[in-house]
C-alpha cells in the first residue's frame, strides 16, 4: 500500500497589516490598570474600523493586532483612518492617556493553518511594522503599486539609511495620514468606536 503524499498547503496573496501600540506615557507604563484600559481602548478602535474595510482579525498580540485583507487598498485605508483617529483622540486627552501606533503592511503570499496565518506576507509585514515611525505606516512596493493613485496621502520611498540599514526583500515606503481632518467629525466617530461593547 502506497503511503499518502502530503498535499501542499494552499497559498493565497493577501494584504497583511500589523499594528503595535507604542509611545505610552511613563504613567501608563507604571499603572497596570491604566495600561490595560488603553489596550482595551486600542482594541475597540481597531475592531470598530476593521469591518468597514473588510479586514479580518487573525489574532490580538500583546501590544497590537495581526489583520488580513484581500487587497492592499482597504488595508491602507483602514490604517490611515486608524492613525488619523488616534491623532484626533490624542489632541483631546491628557498626556498620560496618549497612544501612538506603528503600522506595517505587505502584500504577499500567506498560508492559513489552525486559525493562524504564516508566510512571506506575514514576515515582511512584521518587519515593516517594527521599523515604522510612530504615527505613520510603512508599506512595501507591491502595496504602493496597488494604492498610489488612489490614496489622498503622500507616499515617500525610504532609503537604507531611513531603515537603519536593514535589508528587506522589497523597497519600503512611508505613508503619513492626512495632516488634519475636521476635529468634530473625528470626535463624533470616535465616541461610537471607543464605547465599550460597540
Amino acid at each position: 500500500m502506497m503511503a499518502e503524499v502530503p498535499q501542499p498547503e494552499p497559498r493565497k496573496v493577501a494584504a497583511i497589516m500589523f499594528t503595535d501600540m507604542v509611545e505610552l506615557s511613563p504613567e501608563a507604563r507604571r499603572d497596570e490598570a491604566l495600561n490595560h484600559e488603553l489596550r482595551q481602548e486600542h482594541g475597540r478602535l481597531v475592531r470598530g474600523l476593521l469591518s468597514g474595510h473588510g479586514g479580518r482579525e487573525i489574532k490580538q498580540l500583546e501590544d497590537g493586532f495581526l489583520v488580513e485583507f484581500d487587497e492592499a487598498l482597504p488595508a491602507v485605508a483602514c490604517a490611515l483612518e486608524l492613525q488619523s483617529a488616534l491623532c484626533a483622540r490624542n489632541e483631546c486627552v491628557p498626556q498620560t492617556r496618549r497612544v501612538e501606533l506603528r503600522i506595517g503592511i505587505h502584500l504577499g503570499s500567506v498560508v492559513h493553518r489552525d486559525g493562524d496565518i504564516f508566510g512571506e506576507g506575514v514576515n515582511v509585514a512584521a518587519r515593516l511594522e517594527s521599523l515604522a515611525r510612530p504615527g505613520s505606516l510603512y508599506v512595501s512596493e507591491p502595496v504602493v503599486r496597488q494604492v498610489q493613485s488612489q490614496v489622498q496621502a503622500p507616499v515617500v520611498r525610504l532609503s537604507r539609511g531611513d531603515l537603519k540599514n536593514i535589508r528587506l526583500p522589497v523597497p519600503v515606503y512611508r505613508i503619513d495620514p492626512p495632516v488634519r481632518r475636521r476635529r468634530g467629525t473625528w470626535m463624533s466617530r470616535l465616541r461610537g468606536l471607543l464605547r465599550p461593547g460597540s
